[in-house]
């Protein structure tokens, strides 16, 4: 520890927001920098950077596409260089990871940080470390019932080709998943967090090294601003909200889209977001075509303020979710909006969502329990407003800036007096 703060050097693909993982990395970075702590990024570079001090650093895209260069990223020469000087000059008490499911910011980048005994701390955003591809499924939509890939050997998520049926991305992400444990990382990790008890008790249950005693469930939270900023709309312009990726294989965009299909077309349905791999949107929107979904709305990618008034303005948020969800961050973005959320029994989301009270759950992929829910709030606006009002009460009373902050501090603490009794004996 220098001086009289606790320096943290937060690690993380993006600190843009352009994913949930990168919205709470971000967060984080800006809470914790205060008269008790010091927070500085390590990222993939981005055109976003100029704020941060060592965006100097930040490792840069030498992806040229060819077969061995999409192999020799999984040990990144470039990003285990850059952060030495990082580190010299920071010289952090506690590493923070929160993203490294990237091509450019290799796991190798902490071998610098544990060979300085710096004590490391992790945020499971997903199950990656049990599932390569975070689905529990095969490429043919079988789903994997005795979890193959939650030891050691990742190689079943190659030979069933789990990653869209591809046997080459499937190989890729078998990698990314082998690639810690094969290393040791797994186990160099001090802590562990997780935003659910759900994936707490997944993690502690299937993988091989890490126990429950080295996992604490912190719920991901809203900040301060956005609660003082934000008036609670019990009323709505009579459409219902999708906001996320547009991927079928993990959003289950497809099961709403199938429900829709036979909903009457006064229900209106909007879809914001991008998709992350090339192909997703235009199927969905050809589904759309096909189907003559003329209710259905691809609106794009859009920035948090007209986010908002999309929240503002819907009946209710969806989360369709076919994987396992860690907590499903869209769902108290909607509550602080006073509205309701319909989404999958699935992962965490029934520890926020709670059904006929906060919501309405339905089982994944299933499209007659889906087209239920739709259809109850649909023809039943007060019990909108009823869980939209839960929802908003819950949301300001749980998921706060203040509780993220005392437990996550805590939590660094605790580590911290680990290291000097490790130290002592």
């Amino acid at each position: 520890m220098q001086g009289n703060k606790i320096k943290i050097l937060h690690l993380s693909r993006s600190f843009s927001n352009i994913s949930g993982a990168a919205l709470i990395a971000n967060n984080t970075y800006r809470l914790f920098n205060n008269d008790e702590f010091e927070s500085e990024v390590f990222s993939q570079a981005s055109d976003n950077d100029d704020e941060f001090r060592y965006r100097e650093y930040f490792v840069k895209s030498n992806y040229t596409g060819t077969s061995l260069d999409k192999f020799l990223y999984f040990y990144n020469w470039t990003g285990k260089k850059n952060i030495e000087p990082v580190l010299d000059d920071f010289k952090p008490d506690i590493i923070h990871i929160h993203d490294m499911s990237t091509t450019y910011m290799s796991w190798f980048v902490l071998k610098p940080c544990l060979k300085r005994n710096i004590p490391t701390v992790m945020t499971l955003h997903d199950c990656s470390f049990i599932c390569p591809c975070v689905t529990f499924t095969h490429g043919n939509g079988k789903k994997c019932k005795k979890i193959l890939c939650k030891g050691y050997n990742k190689v079943y998520c190659m030979l069933y080709r789990c990653f869209s049926n591809n046997i080459f991305l499937s190989s890729a992400m078998s990698l990314l998943s082998f690639i810690p444990q094969l290393a040791g990382f797994d186990k160099a990790i001090s802590m562990y967090i997780t935003p659910s008890e759900a994936l707490k008790k997944l993690i502690a249950e299937k993988h091989n090294h890490i126990t429950a005693d080295k996992i604490v469930t912190i719920n991901n939270y809203l900040v301060n601003d956005e609660i003082k900023n934000t008036q609670p709309n019990y009323n709505n312009n009579g459409y219902f909200l999708y906001i996320g990726r547009l991927d079928i294989t993990v959003k289950g965009l497809d099961t709403l889209l199938q429900a829709m299909k036979d909903l009457p077309g006064d229900i209106n349905l909007r879809i914001i977001g991008k998709e992350e791999h090339k192909g997703q949107e235009e199927i969905l929107k050809q589904y759309a075509k096909e189907n003559h979904l003329d209710n259905v709305k691809f609106c794009g990618f859009k920035n948090r303020k007209e986010i908002k008034e999309e929240y503002q303005n819907c009946i209710a948020s969806i989360l369709p979710s076919t994987a396992f969800e860690s907590f499903g961050l869209t769902t108290i973005e909607a509550a602080i909006n006073g509205k309701p959320s319909i989404a999958s029994n699935i992962g965490g989301i029934p520890e926020i969502v709670e059904h006929n009270k906060t919501g309405l759950l339905f089982e994944p992929r299933n499209t007659e329990q889906l087209k239920e829910c739709i259809l109850t709030y649909w023809n039943n606006p007060d019990l909108v407003k009823e869980h939209g009002e839960n929802a908003y009460k819950k949301a300001i009373e749980k998921y706060t800036e203040e509780r993220y902050y005392k437990e996550t501090a805590n939590m660094y603490r605790m580590v911290l007096a680990k290291k000097k009794n490790y130290g002592k004996a």
